[in-house]
């Protein structure tokens, strides 16, 4: 036996010693970490694909992200800050008559091809030349400051810039129902744009709502110049609103371009002030001209409307107001009740409810309807 396991371990083949990896530097030892490497197994190799594969995911959606919350919208802002440059350069009040098509005439064509000299202000004409939809200027200085265009529909500029190119951001525009001219405005005038994160186009009307009070009594003035006519606004209401009927209570404040009588005036106006946050004391009545800035809001849901207000200056009225006047209506009152007016799934949220009808009815001219609800 003792001469057999001789043998048997004499004719044995013998072992190689395991060959000896080259040392790899700093750079492929990453490398052999992430990609596929010779001598990974197939469970390893496959684990680096997919690793790998996300990876290259990960940074197209943060490119894409980056693009669109950014990148783009920066170029869109370099844009519009050219057109502030150009206005800057020429602050007149002096007028040029210029051929345009002339929507008021009613003996005019159906077609719109008829044109006819109108009188307009000569610092808006680099835009009207730049794109024929514009109608205006916005500004809330410095935070707003934009033209403003107007076309048959409400979908177009939502997706498109003022130079008419594709961009999601889009640009402020007026709403399609109330015609801007020479001769006639809405009795409310609805502008919409969009909240950027990028703090553009019509996000800084954030601000209201995140500062409140003391943002209001720096900015309680809007400035719409349009192509014809220079006006201001004193905002007199700032509300958020529900879109959505499944949470409760729609609003649709954007239905209301025009007043057909006082009570549809008087009516409106107290349901915009019953969801203020905060009451600046401005006195209305029928036949004032209104501005309302929408824009979309995500503090609670992601079809909330973030609303500001504003009633044209009157001719020969003093175009500053008094703060010290001004009511924040924000919170609950000591009974725990909401004070401004919102809807169901609020209520249900912060488990209060409405606490009723509290402004002053002198807000309105003559207000017959006013009861404490």
């Amino acid at each position: 036996m003792p001469d057999i396991e001789l043998t048997q371990k004499k004719n044995a083949p013998k072992r190689r010693p395991p060959k000896k990896r080259r040392k790899m530097g700093p750079v492929e030892t990453f490398l052999s970490g992430v990609l596929p490497w010779r001598g990974d197994s197939t469970g390893e190799a496959v684990r680096k694909i997919i690793l790998l594969v996300s990876i290259i995911v990960l940074f197209t959606a943060g490119f894409i992200m980056l693009n669109f919350y950014v990148f783009r919208d920066q170029r869109n802002t370099q844009e519009v800050q050219s057109y502030v440059e150009q206005k800057k350069e020429n602050p007149t009040d002096d007028t040029i008559t210029v051929l345009m098509n002339d929507s008021d005439d009613e003996d005019s064509d159906q077609s719109g091809n008829e044109q006819k000299q109108v009188e307009i202000l000569s610092d808006m004409l680099p835009f009207y030349e730049t794109n024929s939809d514009f109608v205006g200027w916005i500004e809330m200085y410095p935070y707003i400051q934009m033209p403003v265009v107007q076309t048959d529909n409400n979908d177009y500029y939502l997706h498109h810039t003022f130079e008419k190119g594709p961009n999601e951001n889009g640009t402020i525009f007026a709403d399609y129902q109330g015609k801007i001219t020479a001769t006639e405005m809405p009795g409310n005038l609805l502008l919409y744009g969009h909240n950027l994160i990028t703090n553009n186009y019509f996000q800084p009307l954030s601000h209201f709502r995140k500062e409140g009070m003391e943002f209001l009594k720096e900015n309680y003035l809007i400035k719409f110049d349009t192509l014809y006519n220079r006006n201001k606004y004193f905002i007199f209401a700032v509300f958020l609103t529900n879109t959505n009927s499944q949470h409760g209570e729609v609003f649709d404040y954007w239905n209301q371009v025009y007043f057909r009588t006082k009570s549809e005036f008087d009516n409106y106006v107290a349901e915009v002030l019953d969801r203020s946050y905060f009451y600046t004391g401005v006195d209305l009545e029928y036949g004032d001209e209104l501005i309302t800035l929408s824009t979309c809001d995500f503090s609670m849901f992601s079809d909330m409307r973030l609303v500001v207000m504003g009633r044209k200056v009157r001719e020969n009225e003093n175009p500053t107001l008094d703060t010290s006047t001004f009511i924040d209506n924000t919170g609950f009152d000591d009974d725990g009740n909401v004070k401004r007016k919102m809807f169901d799934a609020y209520y249900k949220n912060y488990a209060t409810q409405w606490a009723g009808r509290k402004w002053d009815p002198s807000y309105i001219k003559d207000f017959e309807n006013y009861s404490v609800q």
